[in-house]
C-alpha cells in the first residue's frame, strides 16, 4: 500500500497508521486519509459539490488525472485533513447550503430507505438467530424504536409537503473526527443534521451541558420540521451502525452496553426535547414514550 500511495501522489517519506477500517498517511507536516469508496458515481458527485465548499477535506487527484486508485481489487480516494475545529452551531445552524436538483446523494425519502433497513434487518435476523445474545435480547426493542419513527413521520408529513422543502449538504452521521469528511455527505432536510446532532451529543454525555432550548431556538423549523426533528430522534443508528459492524465483523458486541444501558436515559431525553419543541409549536406526541 505504501508504495501504491508514494507511486500515484507522488509523495516520499511517507507514514501509514491503520486505525480500524481508517488508514491515515502522513507526510511532512500533511495528514491525509486513505479511503476505500463503495460507489463511484456518489463519490464523484461529492468531488464537485464540495469544490465550492473549502472547509471539507479536498480529494486529491492522482498521476492519472484521476479521483480513484486501485489497490488489491479496491478503490480507494485520498483525502488531504484539515485541522479546522468544528463549530457546531456555526456549521449546523448557522450555515446553510442549500441544493437544487437531483442528485445520487439524496437520502430524503426516509420512509423507503429506514423500511428497506428494517426489512433487510428482520430477514438477516432469521440467519444469526441465537449467534449474537446481545442482539437477540435487544433488537425487537430498537426495530420497535424504528417502526415508531417510520409510523409517526408517515402519518404526520405528506409526501407533497416533502417535495416543497428545502434540500441542503448534510452528514450520514455527526461526528467531530469526521465532520468535514466528504465521504460523510449526503443530500437531505436539515432536520436530519439537527437530530443526528442531539442523538450525538446524548451518546456523548455532552447533553448535559449544552442549553437544549438553544439548540431547538437555533434549528427554526417549521411544522414539519418539528415533525421530523422529533421523529427521527425515535429511529436508533447508533444501535444499528453498531449491529452492522458486529455482523460484518468489524464490531464486537459490547459496543452495543452503553446503547443499551442507556435506553430509559434515552427516552427521557427524548421527552424533554419533545417538550421544547412545543414551546415553539405544537405537534403531536409519540404516546407510549414516558407516559
Amino acid at each position: 500500500m505504501k508504495n501504491t500511495i508514494m507511486y500515484y501522489y507522488n509523495l516520499d517519506d511517507i507514514h501509514i497508521t491503520k486505525l480500524h477500517d481508517k488508514i491515515f498517511v502522513k507526510h511532512k507536516k500533511d495528514i491525509y486519509l486513505f479511503q476505500p469508496i463503495y460507489n463511484e458515481q456518489e463519490t464523484t458527485e461529492i468531488y464537485y459539490i464540495i469544490k465550492n465548499h473549502p472547509k471539507f477535506y479536498p480529494i486529491i487527484l492522482n498521476k492519472d488525472n484521476s479521483i480513484f486508485t486501485r489497490y488489491q481489487n479496491q478503490i480507494y480516494v485520498l483525502l488531504k485533513k484539515n485541522m479546522a475545529p468544528v463549530d457546531f452551531e456555526q456549521e449546523l445552524f448557522r450555515k446553510k447550503y442549500l441544493m437544487d436538483g437531483k442528485y445520487l446523494l439524496d437520502r430524503t425519502d426516509w420512509y423507503f430507505l429506514w423500511t428497506k433497513k428494517i426489512d433487510y434487518f428482520e430477514y438477516q435476523l432469521n440467519h444469526i438467530a441465537g449467534k449474537y445474545p446481545l442482539i437477540d435480547e435487544s433488537i425487537d426493542y430498537f426495530i420497535g424504536m424504528a417502526e415508531t419513527a417510520i409510523n409517526y413521520i408517515n402519518y404526520n408529513v405528506k409526501k407533497q409537503q416533502l417535495q416543497r422543502k428545502r434540500k441542503v449538504i448534510c452528514h450520514r452521521r455527526i461526528n467531530k473526527n469526521e465532520f468535514f469528511n466528504p465521504l460523510n455527505l449526503v443530500i437531505d432536510f436539515k432536520e436530519r443534521d439537527i437530530s443526528e446532532y442531539l442523538k450525538y451529543i446524548f451518546y456523548t454525555e455532552e447533553y448535559k451541558k449544552i442549553d437544549l432550548f438553544k439548540i431547538i431556538k437555533l434549528a427554526q423549523c417549521d411544522e414539519i420540521g418539528y415533525y421530523l426533528l422529533y421523529g427521527r430522534l425515535f429511529f436508533p443508528s447508533y444501535y444499528f451502525d453498531i449491529y452492522e459492524r458486529i455482523i460484518n465483523s468489524k464490531g464486537n458486541e459490547e459496543e452495543l452496553k452503553p446503547i443499551i444501558s442507556r435506553i430509559n436515559e434515552y427516552e427521557h431525553y427524548i421527552n424533554s426535547i419533545y417538550q421544547i419543541i412545543n414551546q415553539f409549536q405544537e405537534i403531536k406526541k409519540i404516546e407510549w414514550i414516558e407516559k
